[in-house]
């Protein structure tokens, strides 16, 4: 496993210092050894979902971006928990006022670790119709919250994109801006990179991962229908500055060892910047 060699040349080796990777990437692994493989890998950059980790052993969220700038690596962002956020959108008053204490609890919390941006959901739910005067109420609340505390908020493209652009249309400030989830994009025929191109002049942030078209896969950057060259040139006409990948291990990927699944997402991403 040491003798593995990164491949560092690419035709812009500025790239090289711009690339970031979810820190659960399939592995049941104690939460810094995967920090650790990640800088082995050639990954610059790191983004951390918003919750403790059990494994082997405590680790209370906010140690982990500590342990992420000890091994030399730099946070791209937070991603919040995902559940329940259609409450947002409720016409009980309580239910709102109950999800939109805990997320700005949250935004709170990750500020104290040095985070710079966080990730949200504007939904959790799909299929259904939402109240877009109650949720109006509920971002106008967070967002002056986040921008009290200078927190930027990078609101993600999911089933219901369409509640993201609601909120990207209504709130105009440099705290909010659009994180682009490629497979989500490309699943059963979405917009297949129209809304990237049509909020890119305020993307914040990337999840870069590949796609079947059915379900969202999360496999490495050119295994499926995503169209990378595409993609990539949009995401360089804008002022996002780190390609981060969300990516796991699938069929025949699954005996690797994880820093050989890791070696190996960085450089199939890096031939798709090409």
């Amino acid at each position: 496993m040491d003798n593995l060699k990164i491949n560092m040349n690419t035709k812009d080796s500025s790239v090289n210092k711009r690339i970031g990777i979810f820190h659960w990437y399939g592995y049941v692994q104690p939460f810094e050894e995967r920090i650790e493989l990640i800088k082995r890998a050639g990954f610059d950059y790191v983004m951390l979902w918003w919750e403790d980790e059990s494994y082997p052993c405590f680790i209370d969220r906010r140690e982990l971006n500590k342990i992420v700038s000890s091994c030399g690596l730099k946070l791209d962002n937070i991603h919040l928990p995902a559940d329940n956020m259609n409450l947002l959108w409720s016409s009980d008053k309580s239910q709102r006022e109950r999800q939109m204490s805990k997320i700005i609890g949250w935004l709170h919390e990750c500020r104290e670790t040095g985070a710079e941006t966080i990730v949200m959901h504007t939904e959790s739910e799909s299929g259904i119709k939402l109240e877009l005067k109650y949720g109006f109420e509920s971002f106008n609340k967070i967002i002056k919250s986040a921008e009290n505390i200078k927190m930027r908020i990078s609101l993600e493209n999911t089933k219901m994109a369409e509640y993201t652009e609601f909120v990207l249309k209504e709130f105009k400030s440099e705290y909010v801006g659009f994180c682009y989830d490629s497979s989500h994009d490309f699943i059963n025929g979405r917009s297949c990179g129209k809304i990237l191109d049509r909020w890119k002049h305020r993307l914040f942030n990337v999840h870069l991962s590949d796609t079947d078209g059915l379900y969202d896969r999360h496999w490495i950057p050119g295994k499926g229908i995503v169209n990378w060259n595409k993609i990539i040139n949009t995401i360089k006409e804008t002022n996002c500055n780190v390609y981060s990948m969300e990516v796991y291990p699938f069929e025949d990927e699954k005996n690797m060892a994880p820093i050989e699944f890791l070696i190996k997402a960085r450089e199939n991403f890096l031939k798709n910047m090409q």
